[in-house]
């Protein structure tokens, strides 16, 4: 065995995994690292730092990675060629695009620990980071300059998200190359055949000042001929760099698969991006059985990470077995104590491999999209079934137990009585669910019982309390309701005591069933209210024909790091007449940044939108439409021409807080929860 390796035969363990005597033990996670990490790594190299040694183990003629994984993957990835077909390549652990290093041969701006401007382009990030902050993503404004950029190819008009990483380059920087392209090419006349050939015609950057790829050639055969020729002798230069190697004994690795604990795994990555307890009973449950990251893969449906796919199988074959109690989410030390049982161990294996698990997921998903209902109106945005996914995961995996456990088949008014009750626990903080799971995962009928119960359970869990929205509307139309939050100074989040108030105190007793003092009346409401104010996903829902035609693509899930939603959320009211602001009224303050002031609009479409402009400048009803902004919002809307001063908020204070009514009412109506409730009489 080899003491080191060079640069090129560590990516080649990737790129040509046919003559690779190196393999990814299945004990190992997956990528995790994150671009600045891997912008750095480059940085180091090109500099001449060490980056560590990779520590193996010997295996009979084959050698596994125990400690380097994300370093050789970070150079495995400068040395992709995406605009080359590579049918030997077989990647350890990134899936779909795969993202491409680049490097700046003459930037303005770099990150302040570094020497070279390395930039990273991924599916999640198109057009890359920052170039300073190489932490942070682009700002709104770049980021909509580069979408129209790429806008220009007609081409590119049905991919608003889906995008190829032949197609896409780092906008905040100034004279970017594919680094692979200095690394395979022999002299500059051949990187410049490379950049003419492979990058698409509208290739511009934020600080070139070139409008064309063709411009861009130009000014590479002629003003950057030396800055190109110094940046690829350096490149040049890591032909000799070498990574050295430590070999440990082949029992070490079996021992760690064996272990109840992989102590070595475990010790060797603490010093990097940190384990999470998901990511080591994974690595060892591949270790158990080889095929079953495919198989598991396979059963996320891109909605759910391979991790939580293994965490929610472990929970159902334990639940099983400790008849039908519910299990918590499982440690290190729970599962492995769980998987020396031979019918866990076995009756896991069968959940995933018989592929139960994956028509339990399938019709889950199906369940909380909506699309195939014929009672809900649209389906409901992939964003929003994946947040209730990995946010809740509880609440998820009590809808795939049921569905497990009853074995029945539901008709389409259950099934939306499934959405609502779920995304009225996901969204109303639901935070008791080894009591529902218990009490109620054996219950045919649970879908249809009514929630009165669920409602501040025993006075201190469940969710929220819900609120007719005709009561809302009353209530925040009461001028002494507007006046308080207009001019009072007390805080005006309680319930106001009179008869809008009164209205919805006895409400909230019929609800209960029972009396309530002010202060619980007050706490109810209030808590009720900062979750119709502030949860976005009521604003997705109401906008859904918007956000799922104008973004059938996006399908927010990926390991490999934090993704970006393709759209802005709007201040109708421009942010800009309240940050920092004198004479701004302190009710305006209070709800700039709620509901009823945001909506979900592309960056494509807002990038023509002043800072500047007023709500009352919103003359196209189709935008208004696709905003969510209903007639009866536009009355108070259209009045606000000009920023507010001091008192005068009676528009602003009307026009939100009827627009939060209504993005509310859609979830009440088109969930249909007053189905779910046992509510008086007369409102």
């Amino acid at each position: 065995m080899k003491n080191s390796f060079t640069l090129k035969e560590i990516a080649d363990w990737q790129l040509n995994a046919a003559q690779s005597v190196v393999d990814l033990p299945l004990i190992q996670r997956g990528f995790v690292w994150r671009t600045k990490q891997i912008e750095d790594l480059w940085d180091s190299l090109l500099r001449g730092y060490p980056i560590g040694a990779f520590l193996l183990s010997k295996t009979g003629d084959r050698y596994h990675m125990m400690d380097g994984q994300q370093r050789s993957t970070a150079i495995f990835l400068g040395y992709s060629n995406p605009y080359k077909q590579n049918d030997n390549a077989k990647l350890w652990s990134i899936k779909g695009e795969v993202p491409v290093v680049w490097i700046d041969i003459r930037p303005v701006d770099k990150p302040i620990s570094s020497k070279y401007s390395i930039r990273l382009t991924t599916q999640s990030h198109p057009w890359g980071y920052q170039s300073v902050h190489n932490e942070k993503k682009l700002t709104v404004s770049d980021r909509r300059k580069a979408l129209e950029l790429f806008r220009k190819d007609p081409s590119n008009a049905g991919l608003y998200t889906a995008f190829k990483n032949t197609s896409v380059f780092p906008y905040d920087s100034s004279f970017p190359i594919p680094l692979s392209f200095l690394l395979e090419s022999k002299n500059t006349d051949e990187v410049v055949a490379a950049v003419e050939k492979n990058l698409p015609f509208f290739f511009s950057t934020k600080h070139g000042g070139f409008k064309t790829k063709d411009e861009y050639i130009n000014l590479l055969r002629t003003d950057l001929e030396n800055d190109l020729k110094e940046i690829f002798d350096t490149v040049k230069q890591l032909s000799k760099t070498t990574v050295n190697t430590v070999v440990i004994d082949d029992h070490v690795l079996h021992e760690e698969q064996q272990e109840e604990q992989p102590t070595l795994f475990v010790r060797i990555n603490s010093a990097g991006t940190p384990l999470n307890g998901d990511d080591l009973i994974y690595s060892i449950y591949k270790s158990i059985f080889p095929e079953a990251k495919d198989l598991i893969d396979e059963i996320g449906f891109s909605f759910i990470a391979p991790t939580q796919v293994l965490s929610m199988a472990s929970r159902i074959v334990a639940s099983d077995l400790d008849s039908w109690k519910y299990v918590k989410r499982m440690n290190v030390k729970d599962f492995q104590r769980r998987i020396k049982d031979d019918d866990f161990k076995s009756n896991l294996h069968n959940l995933i491999a018989n592929k139960t698990l994956k028509d339990l997921f399938a019709r889950a998903i199906d369940i909380l999209s909506g699309i195939n209902n014929v009672h809900f109106d649209g389906g409901m945005p992939a964003i929003t079934v994946k947040n209730l996914i990995s946010k809740h995961e509880d609440l998820f995996l009590f809808l795939v137990y049921w569905l497990y456990i009853n074995r029945t088949d539901s008709d389409d008014s259950i099934r939306l009585k499934m959405m609502g009750k779920l995304y009225t626990f996901a969204w109303f903080e639901f935070d008791n669910i080894p009591r529902l799971w218990n009490e109620y995962i054996e219950d045919k009928s649970f879908w249809s019982l009514p929630i009165n119960d669920l409602i501040w359970w025993d006075g201190h869990s469940g969710i929220h309390m819900l609120i007719h929205p005709n009561l809302l509307r009353d209530y925040y139309s009461d001028p002494k309701v507007e006046d308080m939050f207009i001019h009072n100074d007390e805080n005006p989040w309680g319930l106001l005591p009179g008869h809008t108030g009164e209205k919805i105190d006895q409400y909230m007793k019929s609800i209960k069933q029972t009396d309530l003092s002010q202060e619980q009346v007050n706490e109810y409401f209030w808590k009720f209210i900062g979750r119709i104010q502030y949860n976005k996903h009521l604003i997705l829902l109401a906008q859904r024909h918007y956000v799922n035609k104008t973004f059938p693509e996006f399908n927010q899930i990926e390991d490999f790091e934090d993704t970006n939603v393709p759209w802005d959320w709007d201040h109708i009211y421009p942010s800009e007449w309240v940050y920092r602001k004198e004479k701004c009224n302190r009710s305006i303050k209070y709800w700039n940044n709620t509901n009823g002031n945001l909506r979900a609009i592309s960056l494509e479409e807002n990038r023509s939108r002043g800072n500047y402009q007023a709500p009352g400048d919103l003359v196209e009803e189709t935008e208004r439409s696709r905003s969510f902004i209903t007639n009866a919002d536009w009355e108070n809307w259209r009045k606000i021409k000009e920023r507010i001063f001091h008192d005068e908020a009676y528009d602003y204070f009307r026009a939100v807080t009827t627009r939060m009514i209504n993005i509310y009412e859609e979830y009440w109506n088109s969930l249909k929860i007053g189905e779910l409730l046992v509510e008086p009489d007369e409102l």
